[in-house]
């Protein structure tokens, strides 16, 4: 092979791995903006997402208006409980750690902190086993059985979705890398 034929080759190689290198950071770029878009317009506006929910269960589970209204009433009601609960335990969680970050934690500020976490946990906990039961009541069996399916559906997703977040996390800790504390 010649030198001219040497340097053909290199550059188109050059050149392919150029366009990959950019297609590549040009996807990343795209899917960054347009998560951050989807994640704005409901940050923004949390009552869409709840809308579209809403929606969803009316197409599958073939509501009446009452029970939409049923199932409003009761949803913007579990909201509002599971937010202002969601807020406690936040708090709770930050005087846990601001505790154990003190030069001489105190043990039973500690210990009851970790009370009132296990406690709001146990009345967010109520809340949901309120809610269903109040759904149940107002769904015929037929429509429960979907909404169970829909629930499992749901569950597996976020499992899916815990289980590649503690993989992730795992590699994080076997590359050194240190995981920040989640408040």
């Amino acid at each position: 092979m010649n030198y001219f034929t040497k340097t053909r080759i290199l550059i188109t190689i050059i050149v392919v791995l150029a366009i990959t290198l950019l297609a590549t950071i040009g996807t990343m770029v795209y899917s960054y903006y347009k998560q951050k878009q989807v994640t704005e317009r409901f940050s923004n506006n949390p009552s869409e997402q709840m809308d579209r929910q809403a929606q969803y269960l009316n197409q599958r589970l073939n509501l009446t208006p009452e029970q939409q209204d049923m199932f409003c009433i009761s949803r913007n009601e579990f909201h509002n409980k599971t937010i202002e609960l969601n807020r406690q335990i936040q708090r709770v969680s930050v005087e846990i750690i601001n505790e154990l970050s003190a030069p001489e934690p105190n043990s039973k500020l500690i210990d009851s902190l970790i009370e009132q976490y296990g406690e709001l946990h146990k009345i967010q906990k109520q809340n949901m086993v309120d809610h269903l039961t109040e759904i149940k009541s107002v769904c015929t069996p037929e429509q429960f059985n979907e909404f169970q399916r829909i629930l499992d559906n749901s569950r597996r997703r976020q499992m899916q979705m815990h289980r590649h977040r503690q993989r992730s996390q795992y590699e994080r800790l076997r590359r050194g890398d240190s995981i920040p504390p989640r408040f």
